[in-house]
């Protein structure tokens, strides 16, 4: 018996494929959320608005850019390459205990991240967690907060690296929390 890919059958395996591809993708973020160590990083919003994303915030982070004569083993790094950030708790937000161009053999909270530019004694790091969707009409309370407010991100990091934000915290207080839906 010869099984033959009618065209029929070629449309629904397509479709099987995207939609397994689709769930893979939240399934992924989902992981990282539920089982990923959670950290408290300090951030500084920036202007944010876009006509076809909606209302959201970009986010950066004060672990986001260094100095590259702390770290002079980085200074080959060029944009696109990754490298990997070591976190050690603080209080209240935990800080940059190392950084490596290969995967750290100490153990801890790693973050892998992308750099975006080295040049003028600096390095720029993307992690993936720089914006952040709220509902519509509310982006303008994260962008401008008021001069009593500290906003703070509550993100998770899996065994990969690979960091999902799980809350938005305005003074401590949970303000967003991530969900599936």
């Amino acid at each position: 018996m010869k099984c033959e890919f009618t065209p029929a059958l070629r449309i629904a395996t397509l479709v099987v494929l995207m939609t397994l591809l689709l769930l893979g993708m939240i399934g992924r973020k989902q992981w990282t959320l539920s089982m990923g160590t959670r950290v408290m990083l300090e951030t500084q919003p920036i202007d944010p608005r876009s006509l076809f994303r909606g209302d959201y915030v970009r986010l950066n982070y004060t672990i986001q850019s260094f100095d590259i004569n702390a770290y002079p083993h980085l200074a080959a790094v060029k944009r696109g390459d990754v490298i990997f950030v070591v976190l050690k708790k603080g209080e209240p937000y935990w800080q940059v205990a190392d950084i490596s161009s290969v995967w750290p053999e100490q153990g801890g909270v790693v973050l892998r991240g992308e750099v975006e530019r080295n040049s003028m004694g600096t390095i720029r790091v993307s992690y993936g967690i720089e914006s952040y969707f709220v509902p519509e009409g509310e982006g303008r309370t994260l962008e401008r907060p008021a001069a009593d407010e500290k906003v703070s991100i509550e993100v998770a990091v899996d065994s990969w690296g690979k960091a999902a934000i799980h809350s938005v915290r305005i003074n401590g207080t949970v303000r967003y929390v991530e969900t599936l839906f």
